[in-house]
């Protein structure tokens, strides 16, 4: 730093100036757009008034540009109040970083290089904010997304309003409506004020300037897997919630994303009764078992037990060396397959079926030879 003496403009007169002495770091420069300061103020770096000193800028409009930090002023407690950085074209940004979040502020060093959002105020000051290039990048960011599948944000719900929520993602305020909240109709709309729920940006409005964005589009992402992981876990014991309830039964949530049928001739006894009394309401708990997943969306839940899988005592019931009796249901190139009971079937294979002439519906005897239940396979031999 170096002592300076300069002659800067304090008012509309050219000629209303005064001179004053800075502490210039070399090589920073503060420019003016008017001519008859460029040449006085060429030399000038940084003094104790620093957002008198800024230059005029021409450009109106706000735009995201980055620019060097080349000045932290300080208060007399030590702490951070503004900044001059410069973004080029001979220009130097006034920054005041009360207006900035803790976290801006603590970071901020002299020769970082930062995003800014630039600005020029009434009197022609170039102004400029960390915070607002942040957000507009985060808002842009979030706007691409729209219509991504393979994108969602945790968004804090912030405020229940008219029709929805006020959703907070990393600073960017966006709406929700209350039909895309779940993938069925809320029970407790209170319920999800304060909660942090995992959300995909589906539209902006121009009018409003707003981001729409939906837990149900996240929601609707997530089926397919765990379905999967219902269809594997098919004996598993649930537990959800009403969503709601139809002459035909119970509608149920469950596993996040999930919601099935539990059938009036599917209900328990007390469930049952509780059911012809109109007494089960949304949001109650409720127990069950998978009975049948016939789509992604149309799930048939029980009250009374597990799933029965013919394939569970199998190695009971069939065992290596034991003869039975089964019927050709279809002959191909590897072999032929015999059903020994409804939805039980085995294979004999080519090479056991040499100088053996069978065909479909064949009624033959074969022998057992191994059972797999974890795979579904029996294979088998002609009995002799």
């Amino acid at each position: 730093m170096i002592e300076q003496e300069i002659t800067i403009q304090v008012g509309e007169n050219p000629f209303d100036t005064k001179t004053i002495k800075v502490q210039v770091p070399r090589g920073t420069k503060i420019l003016s757009t008017e001519s008859y300061v460029l040449e006085s103020l060429a030399l000038y770096g940084l003094g104790s008034d620093i957002e008198d000193n800024v230059q005029k800028c021409e450009n109106k409009e706000k735009y995201i540009t980055q620019g060097e930090v080349v000045l932290i002023s300080k208060d007399k407690a030590g702490n951070k109040e503004s900044a001059l950085i410069d973004i080029g074209s001979k220009f130097t940004a006034f920054c005041s970083l009360l207006k900035e979040p803790k976290e801006i502020i603590d970071q901020l060093e002299m020769g970082m290089t930062v995003d800014v959002k630039v600005k020029t105020s009434a009197n022609g000051t170039v102004i400029a904010s960390i915070s607002d290039a942040m957000d507009e990048v985060k808002f842009n960011e979030i706007l691409r997304s729209i219509g991504d599948k393979s994108i969602g944000f945790n968004g804090k719900i912030t405020e229940l309003i008219n029709g929805g929520y006020w959703v907070d993602l990393a600073g960017i305020k966006c709406f929700m409506p209350g039909s895309l909240a779940g993938l069925n109709k809320l029970w407790d709309f209170e319920s999800l004020v304060g909660e942090t729920l995992i959300v995909m940006p589906v539209s902006y409005s121009h009018e409003k300037n707003t981001l729409i964005v939906s837990h149900r589009e996240y929601l609707n992402t997530l089926i397919p897997r765990t379905v999967e992981e219902l269809n594997e876990n098919i004996k598993d014991q649930y537990t959800g919630r009403v969503t709601g309830t139809t002459k035909f039964g119970v509608f149920a949530e469950f596993n996040t994303c999930l919601t099935g049928l539990i059938p009036n001739t599917e209900l328990d006894e007390e469930t049952l009764e509780r059911f012809n009394r109109n007494e089960i309401k949304p949001g109650d708990s409720i127990t069950f078992w998978t009975k049948e997943i016939i789509s992604d969306k149309k799930i048939i839940l029980s009250q009374k037990g597990p799933k029965e899988d013919i394939w569970d005592d199998i190695n009971e019931r069939y065992k290596p060396m034991m003869i039975t009796t089964g019927v050709v249901t279809k002959v191909a190139k590897y072999g032929a397959f015999v059903e020994l009971e409804k939805g039980i079937s085995g294979l004999i294979h080519k090479t056991k079926l040499k100088d053996v002439s069978i065909d479909r519906g064949d009624k033959v005897n074969v022998r057992i030879q191994s059972v797999n239940p974890a795979e579904r396979k029996i294979t088998m031999t002609l009995a002799d």
